[in-house]
């Protein structure tokens, strides 16, 4: 590689580092933001748990509750405005769970904030070394930053003369999208229905596992799994979340996901792209966890 070839490639991986940066410190005050509203659980489950007993007692049509609040040692009337179209301990309900909603979030997002702390953490040591160092490893480099944020590092083209055509680059990728469990586990998604029939025809080995949203239009998802191995319980809730996401039940809370091994899936003569028949099926009942789903999308990496 001759120096200006060099230079570039120095120059856009900084700015692919930097752009990983940026949105990773966006997450991150996002995720601070989150975490600070996450700090009223406590105050309004004390503050929920004021109105108890006056909501066992409230009449229909009530439009407020007054009780008295004694944490300061000293007697303090407090209010409450409550719907009188809604009953009061249903309203004082929904306070509680509340409450518990933002203890759950908070732990959540703690988890993320440490993750994204990690990620940034990497990266920048990552930008030192390439500014730092007369004649950086650009290879390894990227490959560490690439593994250190799967999901937020794009790596850099490679330079070329003359960019290649779309055509080109779709012919390149894949028929496949992947996405890592929290595991690390790679689980396979198909992009259309074409490519799902590559991905479980052509790609697929017959131990992996093979996973659809039952009676839905959508991917195919397949995990790869070495000899002998049996799919572990995270990995398959988390492979089935991908199939519901990306089928056409992705609103629904509750989703059928099939799944078997791949060899026990075949496709009839002459059906239309990415119909299958399967044997030997089992159904699972999936009920969606949002901070599951967005976990693996911020895990998806390129191959």
């Amino acid at each position: 590689m001759d120096a200006p070839e060099a230079a570039a490639q120095r120059e856009a991986l900084g700015k692919a580092l930097a752009r990983a940066l940026a949105r990773i410190t966006r997450r991150i005050i996002a995720v601070r933001g989150d975490l600070a509203r996450a700090g009223e659980a406590d105050a309004l489950a004390q503050r929920a748990q004021l109105f108890v007993a006056e909501a066992a007692r409230a009449r229909r049509g009530t439009t407020r509750l007054v009780a008295t609040d004694w944490s300061s040692g000293e007697p303090r009337e407090v209010v409450l405005e409550i719907d009188p179209a809604r009953g009061a301990q249903q309203q004082v309900d929904a306070m509680f769970q509340r409450a518990r909603r933002l203890k759950e979030g908070a732990r959540i997002s703690q988890e993320r904030l440490q993750a994204s702390e990690r990620m940034q953490a990497a990266l920048e040591t990552i930008a030192t070394e390439l500014t730092s160092t007369e004649e950086p490893d650009l290879a390894s480099l990227t490959a560490r930053a690439r593994a250190a944020a799967p999901r937020d590092f794009k790596a850099p083209a490679p330079q070329t003369s003359a960019a290649p055509s779309k055509r080109k680059q779709d012919q390149a990728k894949p028929p496949y999208r992947t996405f890592l469990a929290s595991s690390g586990a790679r689980i396979l998604v198909g992009r259309n229905a074409e490519k799902n029939d590559e991905l479980t025809l052509h790609v697929a080995r017959p131990r992996d596992l093979w996973l659809h949203a039952k009676n839905r239009k959508g991917s195919h998802v397949v995990v790869p799994l070495a000899k002998g191995a049996v799919c572990p319980p995270q990995v398959l809730a988390e492979a089935a979340h991908l199939a519901a996401h990306f089928s056409d039940a992705r609103e629904e809370d509750l989703v059928e996901i099939q799944h078997t091994p791949r060899r026990y899936v075949r496709k009839p003569r002459k059906s239309p792209p990415g119909l299958v028949v399967v044997d030997r099926e089992k159904v699972m009942l999936l009920r969606r966890r949002p901070e599951v789903l967005k976990g693996l999308l911020e895990r998806e990496i390129e191959e």
